[in-house]
């Protein structure tokens, strides 16, 4: 084999190899964000900090060792090197993040109370964890660049294709994390699968550089020798940018690069309303910008190097293009939501189709936006391209100005412009920075004609101001009702009447595109309900989810007896917390993650109680698990009901894990609630999470507050007894009575009817097979695919086979024969009267084991008299169950 054969040899090796270092790289950013997020939090802050730490390091990567490697004599060694040392540390990650959990709990005990100072803190550990690795993946692009390209003339392909390699890579990686290796296989061996890929590409890197004849590693044999091609290292005279052109091509990439992210989370929070907030919707979010960034780099390298001589007009265009694509988008939003019900009727949505209509959708978005930003790179590498000697130190610091941009871009995104301009503006400031960009880039051509420079920037001002003054601006009733979960009820109707159904049908209340997500709450024309959404996903209203809000408060307070301090997980319309906030002598503390969903929640002032005004209620503005994680507090009731587990994020608080943290924070008899839906949930995926609640909570109950749609799993370290006379003293509170009858519980008859079973039967329930982890992240990952089933009846079904009457669990609830006779009998009758047909059957089938002698049809007709006689009793005392809806 000549040598330049086996120069051409290694040069495709290492370019596969690179493709894998960029998917093994995003695999890890993917992962290390999840593991972080579990210790700091997954508050926009937290996951900013996170992300700034690691793009930190990829900066100081290609900044430091491109200088280190124009040094080096062995690019190939040192790259082998740099794989190895990510392989080997990311081994060592898990019990690295193990041990920085009780730094963090010092550091969070010190610096809490300071925000600003605990963010600073929290950053410090963040690089402290992660700067290893990530300097040596942000080291990989120039140390590569110093032996693959070797004509100058060709400096923009050679160079470009490296991009384009690795950026296809994070693709990969992106997908194969989210939809293979992440549920596949779990967090710690994807780990350990991209650690293997890391150690590998070291080895064979290494065993392939024996062949290279250029690579200055190794001298071969003579016979063996071959003449190196002829390469460029000094451009022609006339062929390099003025010094002023570079530094203004260098500071606009890094803002290019600042806009960008700034496109990127902007357009991240409008697919979130339209294709969901599940991790697959994220994966595909990620992977489709950069599917963009692959392609226009792969397109622009093919040319670049032929049009050199224009190429700083070049990147002038390109800034161009990127504000005239992203306004277009901008102007098509309105229209995404229609066009969504449009490609779901084509499918099968309980198929894999539903991720590719989610492509579809991404696609539209940011494919043509993304295709001018991906072709920036090699332009801003052939414009400041100048001596190959220095190759990789410009290369680095080329990657290093457009990383810290998106550093400086992501964060002002998140924390200042969407809470401060919403969406649709940040995006047009988006826009309005690209012009400002081609206005800069003008001024510094390397030959600027006056006349023509003056009449450009007055086009470009003239088209700035035009797009600002006709902005587009789309309903945001219709942006924020919810296609990815309502389309299967509307994907039948015509544009018209979807509008109408989506806008017409509503008033809006109040919307708030806030730090986490986007709080719409609405009410509804032709009734009194009112109702809150988050991203579209109605998670609380006044009328429909009463009895769950309630009586998730209700059920864990009447089941302790004399609980104090309570923690309440999710804010939303604060019935809940104001429930909860009714019993004497009770402080309150309420953790919700998103500010505007407590400043959306003055609108159900009438239904909650008003915990705002409550000074015995605390709200907390932090993600729980992390609260948990920091606090010192003790609890005698935590109650969570946050959003469904399908969507990520939320799904961490639906893991073994966070019950175990949960439990670590109750006091002795301390009850744990937990909320579960059965609607758009598999059956074997209800089974597991109760399955994992379970294994933590050895004594529970359960009981079911919206008929096939809610559960509330009860647990506690200490055994659970339904104790009947503190039900019926607490119960008889003015302010408990009343606030109960307005979801129809009048007595503890009305409770227990909402009994399904207990301890004795969870384990036969649940049966035996996984629990939801931390690590293998199962519900997270698995109930996205069933979101479109129609499993409501399958898991009432299931849930029905296991009914037991609460007999069992029921004490001090009769000390003669003749009064457990009567309370049986009144439960059958209330139970009946409550359209609660399978408990009332129970507890008949229990008083006739336990008095063989009552007749079947005297025992149903004391159980109906004694219905009527509680009923007649309880109206004039209570008074009306929809009171709340007249106020």
């Amino acid at each position: 084999m000549t040598a330049q054969r086996r120069l051409t040899l290694v040069s495709v090796v290492v370019c596969a190899c690179f493709v894998l270092s960029g998917a093994s790289s995003l695999t890890y950013e993917v992962v290390w964000t999840r593991m972080l997020v579990l210790i700091f939090g997954s508050t926009t802050f937290a996951i900013s900090t996170v992300l700034t730490a690691f793009m930190a390091g990829l900066a100081l990567g290609s900044l430091v060792f491109g200088r280190i490697v124009d040094r080096h004599g062995a690019p190939l060694v040192l790259y082998a090197a740099l794989e190895a040392a990510v392989g080997v540390y990311a081994l060592l990650v898990p019990a690295v993040f193990h041990g920085l959990t009780p730094l963090y709990k010092l550091v969070a005990t010190h610096f809490g109370p300071s925000f600003y100072v605990f963010s600073l803190v929290r950053f410090a550990l963040a690089f402290l964890v992660l700067v290893l690795p990530t300097t040596c993946m942000g080291a990989t692009l120039p140390v590569l660049a110093k032996f693959y390209a070797r004509d100058w003339r060709r400096l923009g392909f050679s160079v470009g294709t490296l991009y384009t390699l690795n950026t296809f890579g994070a693709v990969v990686g992106t997908l194969g994390a989210g939809f293979v290796l992440i549920p596949g296989v779990g967090v710690h061996r994807t780990i350990w699968v991209a650690s293997g890929v890391n150690l590998l590409l070291a080895a064979i890197v290494l065993v392939v550089r024996r062949l290279a004849v250029d690579d200055g590693d190794t001298a071969l044999p003579e016979r063996d020798a071959a003449p190196a091609p002829a390469v460029s290292p000094l451009p022609a005279p006339g062929e390099t940018a003025p010094r002023r052109t570079v530094i203004a091509v260098l500071a606009c990439f890094a803002a290019s690069g600042a806009v960008a992210m700034v496109y990127e989370v902007a357009w991240s929070r409008v697919l979130s309303m339209i294709i969901g907030p599940s991790v697959y919707a994220f994966s595909i979010m990620l992977a489709t910008f950069l599917v963009g960034l692959t392609a226009g780099s792969a397109l622009m390298s093919l040319l670049i190097d032929r049009l050199r001589a224009h190429s700083a007009t070049l990147f002038l265009l390109l800034q161009v293009g990127v504000a005239a694509s992203s306004y277009a988008t901008l102007c098509a939003f309105g229209q995404l939501p229609y066009w969504f019900t449009v490609l779901f009727k084509k499918i099968d949505p309980a198929s894999g189709m539903i991720f590719a209509v989610q492509m579809l959708m991404c696609a539209a978005v940011m494919l043509l936006p993304t295709l001018f930003l991906g072709a920036i790179f090699p332009v801003v590498v052939r414009v400041c391209a100048g001596n190959m000697g220095r190759l990789s130190r410009f290369i680095g610091e080329v990657y290093a100005a457009n990383t810290a941009g998106a550093i400086v871009g992501s964060f002002v995104a998140g924390f200042v412009l969407i809470p401060a301009l919403g969406i649709q503006r940040t995006l047009m400031a988006g826009i309005l920075v690209n012009l400002l960009l081609v206005a800069v880039l003008l001024v510094a051509r390397p030959s600027p004609t006056p006349t023509l420079t003056a009449g450009c920037i007055g086009l470009v001002a003239l088209a700035g101001l035009n797009a600002y003054l006709w902005q587009p601006h789309w309903n945001r009733l219709l942006m924020s009702s919810g296609m990815y979960h309502y389309a299967e009820d509307l994907h039948k109707l015509s544009r018209e009447s979807f509008r109408e159904f989506t806008v017409g049908n509503y008033d809006l209340l109040y919307y708030k595109e806030g730090l986490v997500t986007t709080v719409t709450v609405a009410r509804e024309k032709d009734s009194t309900n009112i109702w809150l959404a988050t991203n579209g996903k109605i998670d609380a209203s006044s009328e429909s989810d009463m009895p769950t809000q309630v009586l998730s408060a209700h059920l864990p307070m009447l089941l302790h007896g004399n609980a104090k301090d309570v923690l309440v997980i999710g804010w939303a319309s604060g019935v809940t917390v104001g429930s909860t906030s009714l019993y004497p002598g009770t402080t309150v503390k309420a953790v919700e993650i998103e500010p505007a969903i407590i400043q959306a929640s003055r609108y159900f002032e009438h239904v909650n109680n008003r915990p705002r005004l409550n000074p015995r209620v605390t709200p907390v503005l932090n993600d729980a698990r992390n609260y948990l994680l920091v606090t010192p507090d003790r609890f005698d009731v935590i109650i969570s009901e946050p959003s469904n587990p399908w969507i990520t994020g939320t799904s961490n608080l639906f893991t073994q894990q966070s019950f175990e943290l949960g439990r670590a924070h109750l006091r002795g008899g301390g009850i744990f609630c937990q909320w579960l839906q059965l609607y758009g949930m598999h059956p074997r995926h209800v089974k597991t999470l109760m399955r994992t609640f379970h294994a933590v909570f050895p004594h529970m109950v359960v009981f079911q507050t919206l008929e096939r749609a809610d559960l509330m799993l009860l647990g506690s370290a200490s055994e659970l007894t339904l104790k009947v006379p503190r039900l019926r003293e607490l119960m008889k509170l003015p302010q408990l009575a009343h606030d109960l009858s307005r979801v129809d519980v009048a007595n503890v008859y009305d409770l227990l009817a909402r009994f399904r079973f207990g301890t004795n039967e969870v384990a036969q329930f649940t049966g035996p097979g996984p629990l939801n982890t931390d690590d293998n992240a199962l519900i997270e990952y698995a109930a996205p695919r069933s979101l479109y089933a129609n499993t409501r009846n399958a898991n009432a079904e299931q849930l029905i086979r296991h009914q037991v009457s609460p007999v069992e669990y029921l004490r001090n609830w009769g000390r003669t024969v003749d009064q457990q006779q009567e309370f049986l009998l009144a439960l059958t009758g209330l139970a009946w009267d409550d359209n609660e047909r399978v408990s009332g059957n129970l507890a008949m089938e229990a008083c006739a084991r336990r008095f063989p002698n009552l007749s079947p049809m005297r025992a149903t007709t004391r159980a109906n008299g004694l219905a009527r006689s509680l009923r007649d009793s309880e109206r004039p005392r209570l008074g009306p169950s929809t009171w709340w809806r007249d106020e």
